[in-house]
């Protein structure tokens, strides 16, 4: 009788253990999946293709001569063609995406990638055709301009990027 207590009390207690595990799990999971910020509200249509959204996460202020924004495209949205007079930095946080510099193959970029882009060089990003992707934007000010749009990415250079 003893034994079968004991033997009843290690399959609960394994039970239990599992069942943890399992929730662990699956709170692990939620996390993973839950994206970082909000999606936000849509993008300027003068400025992106396609549907994309900002999340403001930082604004410019007195100790800091940036704004930091979350960017999500659905695929085959992008940015049109741009400069930026101090640089930006993006930060790939979700899915698969592209990045060209004028005069340059477009890379693909995925989470975890950084973009260092280089003051006053032309260029865009954006999702895959087939991809959504979703980053994080650092970008300077100087003085009051933190970018120069261009031109919109014609439905030929963004084929070409895809390929």
């Amino acid at each position: 009788m003893i034994k079968q207590l004991i033997l009843a009390v290690l399959i609960l207690t394994a039970a239990a253990c599992n069942n943890k595990q399992s929730e662990n799990k699956m709170e692990t999971t939620k996390t993973e999946n839950t994206p970082l910020f909000p999606k936000g509200e849509r993008t300027p249509a003068e400025y992106f293709r396609g549907n994309a959204y900002l999340h403001p996460i930082q604004q410019r202020t007195a100790n800091n001569d940036f704004v930091i924004g979350s960017v999500t495209f659905e695929p085959g949205a992008r940015t049109n063609w741009h400069t930026h007079p101090k640089g930006q930095v993006l930060i790939v946080t979700e899915g698969e995406g592209l990045y060209q510099e004028k005069g340059k193959a477009a890379r693909i970029i995925r989470k975890g990638d950084v973009v260092d882009i280089p003051v006053d060089v032309e260029h865009w990003h954006g999702a895959t055709a087939k991809t959504k992707m979703v980053h994080i934007a650092i970008t300077n000010y100087l003085g009051e301009e933190n970018a120069n749009w261009l031109a919109p990415v014609s439905d030929e250079e963004y084929k070409q990027a895809n390929q």
